[in-house]
């Protein structure tokens, strides 16, 4: 179900029709190997390319009733803010535990990261927010409308599957025999249960700031209040990925840099 903001609408229906075209140009680069031969001097245009693509697009074909508003106060330019916000402050917040505690392995042939995450992935994340963002906005609406008549509880339980949902299908389309050179888990049933409940938290989190963004018609929240809510949403998830990393983890694998390597030669 899509928003009932004219300006909302139109964003979450551009990235669902948008995930057809990056979805599309990176399965292209992938099959082909390409992925397997560039380095940043082609990655980190591609990323560039597909990210301007999910921001600008939208800001574009904005509806007219966005068109006489300034371009900050437009809910199109409030939830690119959050998707390109929620890319670079997650990447840069959960790299370490995907490495010590999901056995996260990259073998792209880079040279700028930023701690141990390649460039070209911060810039690569924000399409594919930006088709999370819209998924999960939808898949909550459709899940509050058929359990319009449930127990609250079993609203917000509703509501939560699709954030984990998205976390566990990126994992599973990701983790695959044509990218096992750059990318690859050393333990992919870990990635799948464990990782994709501690993956799917974030999502949970930035679930209620994206809803957060004019959500209803008539009601207008500033910039400012969305990218406050995005860094607080990256600041609990920290604090939860601590409690993860030291006690639940330990559990159920051996937290840190393990000997073997799942990246093929």
């Amino acid at each position: 179900m899509l928003s009932r903001h004219p300006g909302k609408r139109a964003v979450e229906r551009f990235w669902l029709l948008y995930t057809l075209v990056w979805g599309a140009i990176a399965g292209v680069v992938m099959v082909t190997g390409a992925v397997d031969r560039w380095g940043d001097a082609a990655l980190i245009p591609l990323a560039l390319v597909l990210a301007a693509g999910a921001v600008l697009g939208p800001i574009v074909t904005r509806p007219p009733s966005e068109r006489g508003v300034p371009l900050h106060h437009t809910t199109t330019a409030k939830l690119a803010a959050s998707v390109v916000a929620f890319s670079f402050l997650l990447n840069y917040s959960q790299t370490p535990f995907f490495f010590d505690v999901l056995h996260m392995r990259y073998g792209f042939r880079t040279e700028l990261a930023i701690r141990g995450n390649p460039v070209a992935l911060y810039v690569l994340t924000i399409p594919y927010f930006a088709t999370y963002c819209a998924l999960c906005l939808v898949a909550y609406r459709a899940a509050r409308h058929a359990l319009r008549w449930s127990p609250r509880v079993v609203q917000l339980a509703g509501a939560a599957a699709a954030p984990f949902a998205v976390a566990f299908l990126e994992t599973a389309l990701n983790a695959n025999p044509l990218t096992r050179h750059v990318f690859c888990y050393d333990d992919l049933g870990l990635m799948l249960g464990f990782g994709t409940f501690a993956y799917g938290t974030a999502f949970c989190l930035a679930l209620p700031v994206w809803l957060y963004v004019d959500e209803r018609p008539g009601v207008r929240v500033r910039m400012f209040a969305v990218l406050v809510a995005a860094a607080a949403a990256v600041h609990v998830d920290s604090l939860l990925l601590d409690v993860y990393r030291y006690h639940l983890a330990p559990r159920v694998t051996t937290v840190g840099v393990l000997d073997h390597s799942c990246l093929e030669p």
